[in-house]
């Protein structure tokens, strides 16, 4: 299977390298041939993929646990959707993922660039050239080799897959990512080919529906990473500004700003340059994204990122070329770009178009700054400097902030904690919240600002009454109350656009109801985000009751799901409703980690959210069980366990082996050093090993056995017996959970679906008009839809 593996990436390499010289053939001299050969290595790189990740997939599952990139991710337990999943879990697969969309792109592509394909094609083919060469040095189909013998191994089982990753979420959230990650490529290789073809304005109308699909799979990703982080990592948030997560942000942010760009230089011919640079700067930061997920600069900053495994050099070389490429041609074309000046007017689309972009790419640049900061504090004198200049405003951390064990990097190393984009991205929003409410009512060159007035006052009135409720429910905070005015106002506006616009058809209407998506999820943050009630911690033991927020919650026990997977089940009631909350603690020995997944429980106005924080089994304190350095009052004595001690010269001449504790204890004041053994005894009368117990003497007549062991954990389990112990009292079992209200949540995750089904229409539409200009007629959009044989809409205009 390696062989093979390797063979079809090499090809897949071949074939995109056979398009990118044939391309530019056609480029450089024009002919039929070379076009056919260029098309011909677009659809031959796409069949290798393919056949490169069937190959991938047939090898998970077929659990060819003598691979490692399959021995790693995958184990037997898998059902089938995890077992596919598990394909992408690592870096040689997730590329493997992306480069397979790109590749369905550059043939969807050929249909559609017509006179930029040999100039579009030749970039997206070396850009896939690129990313396939990171598969081959990653190589999927390595076989798995002893570390020390370098011989080939055949395990029988696989090390798994991450628990955390076992969520639905998670086997389409990356897919989508990387739909969008591959999308943003066209874009930018259509503001390559406009550059190289000098045709500043055509690429506009053939990239915009690309850059649509790019912005609205990117924004889809984001959002099922946040309802995953919600249902499954416990911490009561849905995003916490992750390193990682904002990663993908910014890229987001600035297709965001390049979308209305674009829509100012179809109406009006403006902001030719701005769009260029956007375009470009959009996939240099979804790669710089990659950059900092697979180099390793996150290791101690997120716990998403993937280990470096030797491709920093590969990818440094491939942003630096990306980057420094895009700028020198950007700056080699710059003053042959013919400027159109925009409306002089400032209430018009265009001014608030223009400022809408300048807020969106300040965001995008906070959060770029605050990302990129691990990367920044790590250049060679200038982390100590930066700590002391940030640390006086922010917090930071040092690395430590997430494994408090590690210790912070001497060279001054650090990233910024989530509380400087909760300072510094708030008042930028608001912004954007204003210019969102006002510019849909606003004409492109000038506006009626009597009609404005009077459209404004329905809106106004809502934003006030909400104001006041929110108000009367006790949210006082200035920028929350701000954030609830300018969201229902922006509600409100973008509902009186939409209610005019599907006049002219109910295509036209996808930008405000992304709006309209937006200003809701601005509504929800505040609520589950400002105004969520802080985690109050419930310790019961079993059969115990408390209420809180009005609910009655009973512990039944710690128990065990169909998996074997533990959960603290309570009972809940609230006199009207009784329901089963359990949330999920256990320990993953393979993985070394404890797993925890909260209980949600949705009403219509907030989420019952129940996080686990822990469970205290029932103790006999007479019978302790201890790790390494671990300490255990039983009754007068302190005990302390300080390791395993093994008979290694008996283990050597196969004679009677024994295991003992060392154990320090103190006694009124005193410390002694005793040794409970347990021997195995080779010749015993039945011919069969047998365990011998020997206790260990205590001061004051007590005796101390070590009744079990596991070595792998470094524990022990010890019984005392004798005077002093005799009937010791039992700790009851304790179920621990933090318990907190988030008000309004719902509407965040409604909000995100009206924003992307908003941004699904704007496609669907930039798709049509797309096609009819490739057909040379006039784009004739569906006026309305059907309802019981009527339709909706006549005809107008609209966005």
């Amino acid at each position: 299977m390696y062989l093979l593996g390797t063979f079809l990436i090499i090809t897949a390499i071949a074939m995109a390298l056979l398009a990118v010289g044939s391309y530019a053939v056609v480029i450089r001299q024009g002919g039929a041939t070379p076009l056919l050969y260029g098309r011909f290595g677009v659809y031959a790189s796409l069949g290798a993929v393919i056949m490169t990740w069937t190959l991938l997939i047939a090898a998970f599952l077929g659990r060819r646990f003598d691979l490692e990139y399959v021995n790693n991710y995958s184990s037997r337990d898998l059902d089938l959707f995890f077992t596919v999943a598990a394909s992408w879990a690592g870096q040689p697969g997730s590329f493997l993922v992306w480069i397979l969309f790109g590749a369905i792109a550059t043939v969807l592509l050929i249909q559609r660039a017509r006179h930029f394909e040999p100039y579009a094609l030749l970039v997206f083919m070396l850009v896939q050239a690129g990313l396939l060469t990171f598969v081959l040095i990653l190589n999927p189909f390595k076989p798995l080799l002893d570390a020390v013998t370098g011989l080939q191994l055949t395990p029988p089982d696989g090390r798994g897959l991450n628990p955390l990753l076992h969520n639905f979420w998670m086997i389409i959230h990356p897919p989508v990512l990387f739909i969008g990650y591959a999308l943003a490529t066209v874009p930018f290789a259509f503001a390559v080919a406009a550059l190289v073809r000098r045709d500043y304005d055509t690429w506009v109308a053939r990239a915009l529906p690309w850059a649509l699909a790019a912005w609205g799979f990117l924004g889809l990703g984001l959002v099922l990473g946040g309802y995953w982080a919600y249902e499954t990592l416990g911490w009561g948030g849905y995003w916490g500004w992750d390193p990682v997560e904002n990663s993908s942000l910014v890229p987001w942010l600035t297709l965001t700003a390049l979308l209305h760009g674009m829509l100012v230089q179809r109406t009006g011919g403006g902001l030719r340059k701005t769009n260029l640079l956007l375009a470009l700067l959009s996939y240099v930061l979804v790669f710089y994204a990659t950059f900092l997920t697979r180099s390793g600069v996150y290791a101690n900053f997120s716990v998403h990122s993937f280990v470096a495994e030797g491709i920093f050099g590969g990818l440094v070389s491939f942003l630096v070329i990306l980057s420094v490429g895009s700028l020198l041609l950007l700056l080699w074309r710059g003053r042959d770009i013919p400027k159109r000046a925009l409306s002089d007017t400032f209430f018009s689309r265009d001014s608030f178009f223009v400022l809408a972009i300048l807020t969106i790419a300040l965001v995008a640049l906070v959060v770029s700054v605050g990302t990129s900061m691990p990367v920044i504090s790590a250049i060679p004198g200038v982390g100590h400097t930066l700590q002391d200049w940030m640390g006086a405003a922010f917090e930071l951390d040092d690395g430590t902030l997430m494994n408090p064990q590690a210790q912070p990097f001497e060279d001054g190393r650090f990233s910024l904690a989530p509380s400087f984009y909760q300072q510094t991205t708030p008042p930028l929003a608001l912004v954007a919240i204003i210019l969102m409410t006002l510019g849909p009512l606003l004409g492109w060159r000038d506006s009626n600002l009597s009609n404005l007035l009077r459209t404004l006052r329905w809106p106004a009135l809502a934003a006030l009454l909400a104001t006041i409720g929110a108000m009367f429910v006790s949210v006082r905070d200035l920028l929350a109350l701000a954030y609830v005015a300018g969201g229902t106002f922006a509600l409100g506006t973008n509902l009186v656009m939409i209610q005019r616009t599907l006049k002219s058809g109910w295509m036209r209407i996808g930008g405000y109801l992304a709006h309209v998506g937006f200003a809701i999820m601005i509504l929800g943050f505040v609520g589950s985000g400002a105004y969520a009630t802080p985690d109050t911690r419930l310790t019961l033991a079993p059969g115990e009751r408390v209420e809180l927020y009005g609910y009655e919650f009973i512990f039944n026990g710690y128990q065990l799901d169909e998996q074997e997977h533990g959960v603290l089940d309570f009972t809940v009631s609230n006199g009207e409703r009784t329901f089963n909350a359990r949330p999920y603690l256990y320990e993953n020995r393979t993985m070394g980690m404890t797993i925890t997944a909260p209980s949600i429980h949705s009403f219509l106005w907030y989420d019952l959210y129940i996080s686990p924080a822990g469970y205290d089994p029932e103790r006999d304190q007479a019978r302790p069980v201890l790790g390494q350095s671990e300490s255990a009052e039983i009754g007068p004595y302190q005990v302390t366990f300080l390791g395993f001690n093994l008979d290694r010269e008996a283990m050597n001449q196969a004679s009677d082996l024994s295991v003992g504790a060392s154990l320090r204890v103190r006694y009124e004041g005193t410390d002694y050093e005793v040794e409970p053994m347990v021997q195995i005894v080779n010749n015993a009368p039945s011919g069969q090993q047998e365990l011998q117990y020997i206790p260990a003497e205590l001061p004051g007549g007590a005796k101390l056995t070590m009744v079990s062991l596991d070595p792998g954990t470094r524990r022990v389990m010890l019984q005392a017996s004798g005077p002093g112990v005799e009937n010791l009292p039992v700790t009851e079992a304790k179920g621990v959970i933090a318990v907190s209200q988030k008000p309004l949540v719902i509407l965040v995750w409604v909000g995100s679906g009206i924003f992307l089904i908003g941004g699904f229409i704007a496609l669907m539409r930039r798709y049509l008009e797309g096609q009819a200009i490739l057909a040379g007629v006039s784009p004739r959009l569906p006026r309305g839809l059907p309802l019981g044989g009527a339709r909706l809409g006549s005809r107008g205009t609209g966005r």
